[in-house]
């Protein structure tokens, strides 16, 4: 008779064991770039390939040497290349955190935002062209949407490395950390957004539900520039809040970066840093102390983590009703495709629909604007989706 042997299956601790070794070997192989390194790399959406035909015009911008021409940037034929469409709203808790930062548009917003710039301006990605400008004899050509994303890449990687060097003084003021720190949230947000607004599309079109859930299918490249950006936001968040203790616009900026650090990371490296247990604390926090602050930042972060995040942290009623108060006091374009995210994951389709199409249209703030020409076409596609889905 052959002998028979039993091996005794672990218990729970030596699950948990297990689980926090391979997290631990996967922390030491995930590499971080530096910061300048990340700023050096060509910026995602150069030499993609473009699909869907969809071009934006250029107006009338602060820099014009930023807006390609035909002299320096080829033909009108060659400017006018269709550029993809977004798949999906970028990184769940990481979008929500790399877009905001922003408060409502108007004078009364821009002498309320923490950390200004040294020109006390919006920043440079959002001078870039917009989506709607002058025609006619004369007008620049239209350009792809993939040309807009270099450019305001371009524009928003020039002023983080010329942010930098200040905030990294030892004796660098609050003003200095904190327009160092947003300058490099927003900075991967853009990157992130247009990649995404770059990305082919499956075909067929899928679901909304679908579509929503591409949002984390970046390459671990991206997500490793993203990681970087958002380190180092958030330790200049930290170190402002050292001159400042308490001081909100630090405090959410810390949040945020820490936010997009563990989005980018593998999910047992982000089990095993620690955040994913102290991250819904400090937005349960922020949401609670400063709800309305940047362009409801806290209370966006807040919805979106509660509508993307996996079990034991999503509620997606609680994320809807997070969303919804966001939206009420910034109906920015952002927003509006969170809240109809939500709504259509809590089976609300109409009211998705219906916030999906306000995105659209709706005005963004000074922050958000660099990104919004990418959320509205976000937002354009998930009525697509829908309605194909509906069979209309």
């Amino acid at each position: 008779m052959g002998r028979s042997t039993t091996r005794e299956r672990p218990g729970r601790p030596g699950q948990i064991a297990g689980l926090w070794l391979c997290a631990l070997a996967l922390a030491s192989c995930t590499s971080t770039r530096s910061v300048d390194e990340v700023l050096a790399i060509p910026q995602p959406a150069v030499n993609r390939p473009t699909v869907n035909p969809r071009t934006v015009n250029p107006q009338t911008v602060d820099r014009p040497s930023d807006i390609p021409s035909e002299a320096t940037e080829g033909s009108a034929s060659e400017t006018a290349r269709p550029a993809a469409v977004a798949p999906a709203a970028g990184g769940g808790l990481a979008t929500a955190a790399g877009s905001a930062g922003a408060p409502a548009a108007g004078p009364a917003a821009d002498s309320a935002t923490a950390g200004p710039r040294p020109s006390g301006e919006a920043s440079e990605s959002a001078k870039a062209p917009m989506a709607a400008g002058p025609s006619g004899p004369g007008a620049a050509a239209p350009f792809s949407l993939a040309r807009l994303a270099n450019l305001r890449l371009q524009a928003s990687t020039r002023e983080c490395s010329a942010l930098l060097p200040r905030a990294r003084a030892e004796d660098a003021s609050y003003e200095d950390l904190m327009a160092a720190s947003r300058a490099l949230v927003l900075n991967a947000d853009l990157r992130l957004q247009s990649t995404l607004a770059l990305k082919s599309p499956p075909a067929p079109l899928p679901a909304p539900e679908v579509l929503i859930d591409l949002e984390d299918e970046v390459s671990s490249e991206l997500k490793s520039e993203i990681r970087s950006l958002a380190s180092g936001s958030a330790n200049f968040a930290r170190r402002a809040l050292e001159l400042r203790p308490g001081d909100p616009a630090a405090e959410l900026f810390s949040t945020l970066g820490a936010g997009l650090r563990l989005w980018s990371m593998p999910t047992l490296q982000a089990l095993a840093s620690g955040a994913a247990t102290t991250l819904p604390g400090q937005i349960k926090r922020l949401a609670a102390t400063s709800p309305d602050f940047e362009g409801a930042s806290p209370l966006r972060l807040k919805g979106r983590f509660q509508s993307r995040a996996p079990w034991p942290f999503k509620d997606l009623e609680a994320g809807r009703d997070a969303l919804t108060a966001a939206v009420n006091v910034a109906p920015i374009p952002l927003n509006l495709l969170f809240l109809g995210d939500a709504h259509w994951l809590c089976g609300e389709q109409e009211a998705a629909l219906e916030r999906w199409l306000e995105a659209t249209t709706a005005r963004a703030d000074a922050e958000t604007e660099s990104a919004a020409p990418f959320i509205q076409e976000i937002a354009r596609l998930r009525i697509e989706s829908a309605a194909r889905k509906a069979g209309r």
